[in-house]
Parts: structure tokens; sequence; C-alpha cells
């Protein structure tokens, strides 16, 4: 029998086991330091933080100059309101000159009416009268065709008391008749007197009202008018002459003629154009007075003041004036100027003429307003 018995394979030829991978090799770890945010981040959340409570401090008012809520768009925003409450006043004026015209349009009506009863009343008295006279003149007949029938007047006496009795009465109701008829008469001219007058009396207070009416809104439109120039210094002649054919004789709208072509500037703009006149009229101030005082001031400015103890300066005299002006108060502030001196007038003539003009033109846009408040009233 032959041997069969398979020869040993060699170590080449031993089959590879596909699942088995060769471990990775682990690298040593590098050494370093720790890992952190940086100094970059550091720095930058710092000038957050610091522009951030900058921020809160400047809206709370701590941050010196510096003001929310005062520029030129919280001004505009003003100036809108301010113009949304005068529409507003005359839309409500408005409103009431409407239900004034109604009431007399009411009264009117009323007077149309009692017109119609009195002359249905007079229709009525007419009606009585005739009545009456019809039954006078038919007791007058029968009293003529008794005293003219002989055959009814036989066995009669003429003097019976009957007739006497007829007589009588027929004669005191003719008197009656007579007295009513001339008491009617005096009742109705009376009457057609007081409806005539009454009518002339409501056409005349419905005229009245009508004008003056007019007259009332014409005024509060050109006064609307005027006020909505003064804010923004610009003239208002049209609207001034319209108040004047609206408010005849008044010394109030008198007094804004001279005023009405001008630009008259604004409070912020007299506010604005006084620190440079300030400064220029402390110049001048100082050369009129010569000596140290003039090349002191060219040198070191407001810096330095040389003065007598006790001594109210120019220098004291306009920060007065410029402490009335940022108060509101425009007289205070151009009496302060006029005491200044005579040195620094010529610098503020047309400053201090303004201030005048602008002055006026507030107290008496408040008489005006003040005059049409008490028209309104009852």
């Amino acid at each position: 029998m032959t041997d069969s018995t398979v020869p040993p394979l060699s170590p080449d030829e031993t089959p590879i086991d596909a699942e088995f991978e060769p471990a990775p090799t682990s690298e040593p770890p590098r050494s370093g330091g720790a890992t952190g945010p940086g100094w970059f981040i550091v720095g930058l959340s710092f000038l957050i933080a610091c522009l951030a409570f900058f921020l809160a401090a400047a809206t709370a008012g701590f941050v010196p100059g510096f003001k929310p809520g005062t520029g030129p768009l919280e001004r505009v925003r003003s100036d809108v309101a301010t113009l949304q409450t005068d529409i507003d006043q005359d839309l409500s004026e408005t409103a009431t000159l409407s239900t004034d015209i109604a009431t007399l349009e009411s009264r009117a009506d009323s007077l149309s009416a009692d017109r119609t009863r009195t002359n249905a009343d007079l229709r009525n008295l007419r009606t009585e009268i005739e009545t009456l006279q019809a039954d006078i003149s038919m007791l007058q007949r029968a009293r003529v065709a008794s005293l003219a029938d002989p055959a009814e007047t036989d066995g009669v006496d003429s003097d019976s008391p009957d007739l006497a009795a007829l007589s009588a009465r027929v004669a005191a109701m003719e008197d009656a008749l007579v007295t009513q008829v001339g008491t009617y008469n005096t009742a109705l001219e009376t009457l057609k007197n007081r409806v005539s007058s009454l009518e002339d009396q409501a056409a005349s207070e419905q005229l009245n009202a009508a004008s003056a009416s007019n007259a009332r809104t014409e005024a509060a439109l050109a006064l609307s008018a005027i006020e909505a120039a003064a804010r923004r210094g610009r003239p208002f002649l049209p609207a001034q002459q319209k108040l004047a054919a609206a408010m005849p004789n008044n010394d109030a709208v008198a007094r804004l003629s001279a005023i009405a072509p001008k630009a008259v500037p604004t409070l912020a703009d007299l506010r604005s154009t006084f620190p440079t006149l300030r400064d220029a009229a402390l110049d001048a101030s100082a050369q009129a007075e010569g000596g140290s005082s003039g090349w002191m001031r060219q040198v070191f400015g407001d810096g330095i003041q040389v003065r007598r103890a006790g001594d109210v300066t120019t220098s004291d005299h306009l920060d007065q004036a410029k402490a009335a002006l940022d108060a509101g108060n425009l007289s205070d502030s151009v009496e302060h100027i006029r005491a200044a001196g005579t040195d620094i007038q010529p610098v503020f003539t047309d400053w201090v003429s303004n201030a005048v003009d602008r002055l006026t033109l507030e107290q008496t846009l408040e008489a005006l307003r003040l005059t049409m408040i008490a028209e309104k009233r009852p």
C-alpha cells in the first residue's frame, strides 16, 4: 500500500490572518505650556467694558458737556409736537364755533316756530271774531223782525220785561264785543311788533355771530402762522396783516407790525453767537483800558485778570449776562450787557437789538394768547 501523507508546509506558505492589523506606533507626548484665552482676548474684553461704562455714564449725565437728547432731532421733535398741539387747538376751536353756529340756527328755527304759532293764534282769533259778529247779526235781525211784524207784536207790550231783557242783553254783547275786539286788535299789534323785533334781533345776532366766528377763526390761524414763523426765526408780515384785519384796534397786534418784516433770531441763535461776541467785547474793553490790561489779555486771555477789590468788571457783567441768557431771561441779559460800559456796546449793538426784538415778540404773542383765551370764555 502506497504512503499518501502530505508533506509539511513551508513557513512562507503559511496563510495570513486577514483581520490582523499592526498596532499604531505611539509618538511621545510633546512638552508645552497650558493653553488659555491669550492677552489679546483679555485686552479686547477690557476695552469693551470701558466703552460700556463710558456710554452708561454719558447717558446718565455724569460726563461733563454731554447731554443726551439735546440734538437737532429732539428740537425738531419738540417743534413737531408743538405744531401738533396748535393744530389740535385749532380743531377744537373749529368744533366750538360749529357748536355756536348750530345753537344760533336752532334759535332761529325756534323763532320761526313761534311765528308760525302766532299766525295760527291770529287765525283762531279772527274765526272767533267772525263767529261773534255772525251771532250779533242774527240777534239784530231777529230784533228788527220782531219789531216790524205787527202780528207778532199784537198783545205784546212794547215795554214787556222779556223784550227789555233781550235788548239789554244784545246791547251788553255788543259792548263786550267791541271791547274784546279792541283788546284783540291791541294784542295783535303788540304781537306783530314783537315778532318783527325778534326776527330782526335773530338776524342781527346770527350775522354778528357769524362775523365774530369768522374773525376768531382768522385770528387763530394767523396767530398760529406767526408762532410757527417765530419758532424758526423767519419774517411773518402776511400773517401779521391777516391778524390785524381780524383784530383791529388791538395794541398787541400793532406792536408786531414793527418786527413782522424781520427775521428775528431765536433764543438758540442768540446763545450760539454770544461767546464770540463776549471775546470780542473783552478785547475791545482791554484795548480801551490800555496799559497792562491790553497785553496781559493778548498773552494770557481770560486766564489772568487784574482788578481792584470790590470792583465789578466787564467780564463779570458778561458772565452774568450769559447766565441769564442760559436761563432764558433775555431782559436781564440785555440789562447786564448795557451795564458793562460803553466800550463794548458797539460789539453788542446788533445782538442787543435782536434780543429786544425777540423779547418783544415773545411777550406780544403771550398777550395775544391770553386775549384769545379770554374771548373764548362765556
